[in-house]
């Protein structure tokens, strides 16, 4: 019995997925981006533009520092990370922008260094509640016939879905992206027309579908992978124990009836 849980064991710690040491840099690397980002943005926030720039400078150094051949980042996401890292350094060095937009920038860079640290669990998912409430705004509005208020709301919608947009980008697959950005370009261009035609307003209800459907989808694929494999890994030698254990019984049970036969 010993000697089986000894085999039992090797083969779970022979079967471990193993690391290279150059992707646990690239983690801890990330880890120290991301923190960065996060206080780049409560600097903002607090309205301490100087030193939210000089973190930002340091951002800049450690993420050229990276090695980009270890990780998994794609061009694409490299480009994504970039833009979105020059807009936050637009959002503490413009003299005439308001404290509004400089926080909406500051954000965006800290949702997209957050999706590429923790894609199993990353922070633009907190966004669902205000998505959707802006949706619904605009569903209101819309019913209201009001132009000019209708205007407004999808100019709230496009501000927020910009903050979001480029977490997006590095997280979810590109088709299910696109369906979105499609939908969004479309009522951000026919939004005047939509009061009055109500084949038109139908791509609102779409879009609300399409966005519901969207953070559904990422909750669900939100369990770490390797912790999955631990829980499978460790139930199936859970089960293949105990039916060791159980058919050991067995026997010993069938022995001990035929002693007594």
């Amino acid at each position: 019995m010993r000697s089986f849980f000894i085999i039992l064991i090797s083969i779970f710690v022979l079967s471990m997925p193993s690391y290279s040491l150059a992707a646990d840099d690239n983690k801890e690397y990330w880890g120290k981006l991301n923190d960065t980002s996060d206080k780049v943005l409560q600097l903002v926030k607090q309205e301490k533009l100087e030193e939210a720039k000089q973190l930002l400078d340091y951002f800049s150094k450690q993420f050229l520092s990276l090695d980009h051949k270890q990780s998994s980042l794609s061009m694409s996401d490299l480009q994504i990370v970039t833009k979105s890292y020059e807009r936050a350094m637009e959002s503490v060095t413009a003299v005439s922008m308001d404290r509004v937009e400089r926080v909406r920038l500051a954000t965006e860079f800290r949702l997209v260094v957050d999706a590429l640290t923790s894609p199993h669990h990353p922070l633009w998912l907190s966004s669902e509640q205000s998505v959707m409430k802006s949706i619904n705004e605009l569903k209101e509005t819309m019913q209201q016939k009001d132009v000019q208020a209708f205007r407004h709301k999808i100019n709230e919608f496009l501000r927020l879905y910009q903050m979001i947009r480029p977490a997006l980008l590095v997280s979810v697959d590109g088709v299910e992206v696109q369906k979105i950005e499609s939908l969004v370009q479309f009522i951000d261009r026919y939004g005047n027309d939509m009061i009055h035609d109500p084949d038109m307003q139908k791509q609102l209800y779409v879009m609300e579908k399409e966005f519901q459907d969207l953070y559904q989808q990422v909750k669900e694929d939100s369990a770490d992978p390797s912790l999955v494999w631990v829980m499978l890994t460790i139930g199936g030698m859970i089960i293949i124990s105990l039916s060791y254990v159980g058919w050991k019984k067995y026997r010993a049970e069938k022995r001990r009836v035929k002693v007594r036969d």
